[in-house]
């Protein structure tokens, strides 16, 4: 079907009509509330600080400029209605979702908005209620009345006690022992908070009492004699009176001024002031009542009425954007039914619904050469990795065949004594080696996959003996300890040397050529039955963090020219064994895998010692 199409001239259905339009209409809907937003703010504040405010020709240049945003809300969702009636009566797609939509939003609105609208309202009436309580202003006025009554007493006291006739007698021995005095004085009057003594030319004789009532001579000279006044120092106010006393003419001819002080109490200057403030606002208040009730509700509607036909305006443009892409894929859903492949929806969107139309596109354009595709990439990723196992799997068995020849040749060299002995053993490695990548190569180019093991008993010590001797001439330790002598597995042979020799090469070159690589083996026993587990340790620099999720993945490798099938082929060897393959690793310290290949349970008993099992907890393996 596609390809009797493919001539035909694509055809596109395009979901950007009227996007420009919808955006620079919800631009201009999101300045005009700004807007409106800043000019109820100003009035707001110049009510709170004034209320007259509401009288004035300020206010209703306010409010005419807050009408219009709601009156232009207004006209654009009446236009919108009308629209959608007259697509709805035409029986274009998508109207009526869209009125659905439409009702929906509006719910929505008005389960949000009522609510609110009715707390909102109570609230204010209950506070303007609270704050034109007339308790309030009587409390107000009463704190005033107390403050002034405690100033005019303590003035009163002072000013009687300057007077008193007894003063004099008091005051008798002030210029000799004026400390003396002040005793006498805070005697026989304790609210006194200071007293301080000056010459005829006001300069400081004495002074007691609080330091912070200390007059400068200034302040002293600027004092009228016989009146109550209120100074203030450093932020302290307290009251003083000035009386002039004349001294014993044999000791000194000259008159003494003397101040008595005391002290208002602290922060009383703040508090009367803000007791006054407070009932001239409350006073404004009572006068400007209703105006600012008035004020208050136009706030509340200029604030709220605009947001719900926003809401509403704003659903217009919501239910556009969301069922344009919608009609569209329902056009070309219909055209692609007809039989035309070649249609593709058009869109901008970077959104879900975009993904939806990059998808309809996307099957459209692949429905007619899916199966193709698929059957060529399937034969490219087969061969692929046929070439890759085939490459890596080669060139391992030419490592150790390498190292047994040029073991070989530096015993030849040396003329050692063993010579013949290594050469022995050399030329079983080769031939070993050689056997096994013959079959190997059989294997690929037979079945193009991993063959089947061909399971029977065998003796895993002996294998485990020549890989680690394969791999002990190239520089790295390679030991093998606590291999039991008849460790009986059920297995394949071949493919249990290729695992192992994999094994072994990746710790060989993880440790380096001053590292150390151990073999152990022992027999286990878990829920899963009789296992010959085989560790390969290794004391490299372990393997990353980010690394070990995916290391028997295929074609997952950090070594320059791997291929990374080599511990994908041995676990999946292991795992056609019935066994288990797991590593532990700790950066820095080195990586022990862990192989466990099930033993042959007809051997078991006879050829596995009883000190080399080890039983497991379940969850151990």
């Amino acid at each position: 079907m596609g390809a009797g199409r493919s001539g035909r001239r694509g055809r596109s259905v395009s979901t950007r009509r009227e996007v420009g339009a919808s955006l620079v209409g919800l631009l201009s809907v999101i300045l005009l509330y700004l807007v409106l937003t800043a000019l109820v703010l100003v009035f707001a504040v110049q009510v709170l600080d004034d209320l007259s405010f509401t009288q004035s020709t300020g206010a209703v240049v306010v409010v005419l400029l807050a009408m219009v945003f709601p009156g232009f809300l207004v006209g654009i969702i009446v236009i919108r209605v009308v629209r959608l009636v007259r697509d709805r009566a035409q029986g274009r797609p998508g109207a009526r979702l869209k009125g659905r939509l439409l009702v929906f939003f509006l719910v929505i609105v008005l389960l949000s908005s009522v609510p609110q609208a009715v707390l909102s309202v109570a609230f204010v009436q209950a506070a303007i209620r609270s704050w034109f309580s007339e308790d309030t202003g009587r409390a107000i006025a009463g704190g005033q009345e107390i403050a002034l009554s405690l100033y005019f007493e303590l003035e009163s006291d002072l000013l009687a006690f300057s007077q008193s006739p007894f003063v004099p007698e008091l005051l008798s021995g002030v210029d000799t022992d004026p400390a003396s005095v002040w005793q006498k004085l805070r005697g026989v009057n304790p609210a006194l908070d200071a007293f301080q003594v000056f010459d005829e030319q006001f300069r400081e004789r004495f002074f007691g009492g609080d330091p912070g009532l200390r007059l400068d001579p200034l302040q002293a000279a600027a004092a009228r004699a016989g009146q109550v006044a209120r100074e203030s120092v450093a932020g302290r106010s307290f009251l003083r009176v000035r009386r002039s006393y004349g001294a014993p003419a044999a000791l000194d001819p000259s008159t003494l001024t003397v101040f008595f002080l005391v002290a208002l109490p602290e922060g009383f200057d703040a508090s009367a002031a803000r007791l006054t403030e407070a009932l001239e606002f409350f006073v404004q208040l009572d006068r400007f009542q209703g105006e600012f009730v008035n004020a208050v509700r136009v706030f509340y509607a200029f604030f709220s009425l605009p947001l719900v036909m926003l809401a509403l305006l704003v659903s217009f443009l919501l239910s556009d954007e969301i069922l344009r892409p919608i009609v569209s894929l329902e056009e070309a859903t219909r055209r692609v039914s007809e039989g035309d492949f070649s249609t593709r929806i058009l869109t901008r969107r970077s959104d879900e619904l975009s993904i939806l139309v990059n998808s309809f596109n996307r099957m459209v354009g692949e429905l007619a050469r899916t199966r193709q595709k698929i059957i060529q990439a399937e034969k490219i990723a087969a061969w692929q990795e046929i070439a890759q196992r085939l490459a890596h799997e080669v060139k391992n068995p030419l490592t150790p065949i390498r190292l047994a020849a040029e073991r070989t040749l530096r015993k030849y060299e040396r003329q050692s004594d063993d010579f013949e002995d290594v050469l022995r053993s050399s030329v079983r490695t080769i031939i070993t080696e050689v056997d096994g990548l013959s079959e190997l190569l059989s294997g690929f180019r037979t079945f193009t996959r991993l063959p089947p093991p061909r399971l029977e008993s065998v003796n895993l010590r002996p294998i485990v003996e020549e890989v680690a001797a394969a791999y002990a001439t190239g520089g790295t330790a390679v030991q093998f300890t606590d291999v039991p002598a008849s460790m009986i597995a059920r297995a394949d042979r071949g493919q249990m040397r290729q695992v192992l020799t994999n094994v072994v090469k990746n710790a060989v070159e993880a440790a380096g050529s001053a590292g150390q690589v151990s073999i152990h083996a022992d027999f286990v026993v878990n829920e899963s039955g009789s296992f010959c587990r085989i560790q390969v340790e290794d004391n490299g620099p372990g393997i990353p963090v980010e690394q070990q999720p995916v290391v028997f993945d295929p074609y997952m490798t950090t070594k320059r020219g791997g291929t990374g099938l080599g511990l994908s082929i041995v676990q999946r060897i292991v795992f056609d064994h019935s066994g288990q393959i797991w590593f532990e690793t700790q950066p820095g310290v080195g990586t022990t895998f862990f192989i466990d290949i099930p033993a042959d349970r007809e051997r078991d008993a006879a050829g596995r010692p009883d000190a080399a099992t080890r039983q497991e907890r379940k969850g151990d393996a």
